[in-house]
C-alpha cells in the first residue's frame, strides 16, 4: 500500500468502513452466482440499498470492486494459512486445513472457481491477477514442499515442482466436483488419500512414516 492509500485508509470512517464492508460482501455474493459480468454496478448498489454515485465513491470502478473483492478473499485465506503454520504443523497439514477451513465458506470456493475460469481470457480484468496467483502459489507450494520432499526419492524428470503442480490440479479439480455435488467428495480427505498413497515414498523422515489420512480421521472424531 502506498502513502496516498493509507492515507485514504486513516480518513475512513466506522460508516464509510460498514458501507465499504456491506459493497464487498454483496459483490462477492454476486460475482460468486454468475461471474463478474453478471451483476452491474448498479446491481450492487441497489442490492446493499446505496446509490451507484455513493458506490463509486468507495469503489471508483466495477474493475476496481473486482480486484478488491479478490484482494479481501486473499488476505483471509492468508491469515487462516498463517495461523495454521504457527501452530508448527508440516506444509502438508496446513495445506489439508486450508482446504477445510476453505470449504467451511462454499460462496467463497464458488467465487475462486468461477473467477479463475472466466478471466482466463486475456482482455478479462482479472487476468493478470489470477495469473500472477497461480504463479505465487507454485513457487510458495514448492519452497514449503522442499522442506519435507527427499528429492533423491524422485524419479528421473520429476521434481518438487511438479509435484506441487500435481497438489494444486487435483485440490482444484476437486473444487469443481465438489461444487456440483458437496457430498461427492471431500477435498481433505481425497488429498489426505493421495499423500498416503502417492507421496509418502518420496517424503523424507518422520513424514514418511505419518499418515494423513489417520490424522484427519482422528480430527473428526473428536
Amino acid at each position: 500500500m502506498n502513502e496516498t492509500s493509507d492515507k485514504r485508509a486513516s480518513r475512513r470512517s466506522p460508516r464509510g468502513d460498514a458501507a465499504r464492508k456491506a459493497i464487498l460482501e454483496s459483490a462477492t455474493r454476486l460475482f460468486s452466482e454468475g461471474g463478474f459480468n453478471s451483476a452491474s454496478i448498479a446491481d450492487i448498489a441497489r442490492d446493499v440499498g446505496m446509490t451507484q454515485a455513493g458506490m463509486l465513491h468507495h469503489f471508483p470502478s466495477k474493475a476496481a470492486l473486482l480486484h478488491a473483492v479478490l484482494l479481501e478473499r486473499e488476505a483471509r485465506n492468508e491469515r487462516d494459512t498463517q495461523a495454521e503454520r504457527e501452530k508448527g504443523l508440516d506444509p502438508l497439514t496446513v495445506f489439508l486445513h486450508t482446504l477445510r477451513n476453505n470449504d467451511r465458506n462454499p460462496p467463497l470456493v464458488q467465487l475462486m472457481t468461477v473467477l479463475s475460469a472466466e478471466s482466463i481470457p486475456a482482455n478479462h480484468p482479472a487476468h493478470e491477477w489470477f495469473e500472477q496467483r497461480y504463479e505465487d502459489i507454485v513457487t510458495s507450494t514448492v519452497e514449503h514442499f522442499s522442506a519435507i520432499v527427499d528429492e533423491a526419492a524422485l524419479p528421473d524428470g520429476l521434481t518438487v515442482e511438479t509435484v506441487a503442480r500435481w497438489l494444486i490440479a487435483l485440490a482444484d479439480g476437486l473444487r469443481v466436483q465438489w461444487l456440483y455435488d458437496q457430498s461427492s467428495v471431500s477435498r481433505q480427505h481425497s488429498l489426505a488419500q493421495f499423500y498416503d498413497m502417492v507421496m509418502r515414498p518420496i517424503l523424507r523422515e518422520p513424514y514418511r512414516s505419518f499418515s494423513w489420512l489417520q490424522m484427519i480421521e482422528d480430527e473428526a472424531a473428536k
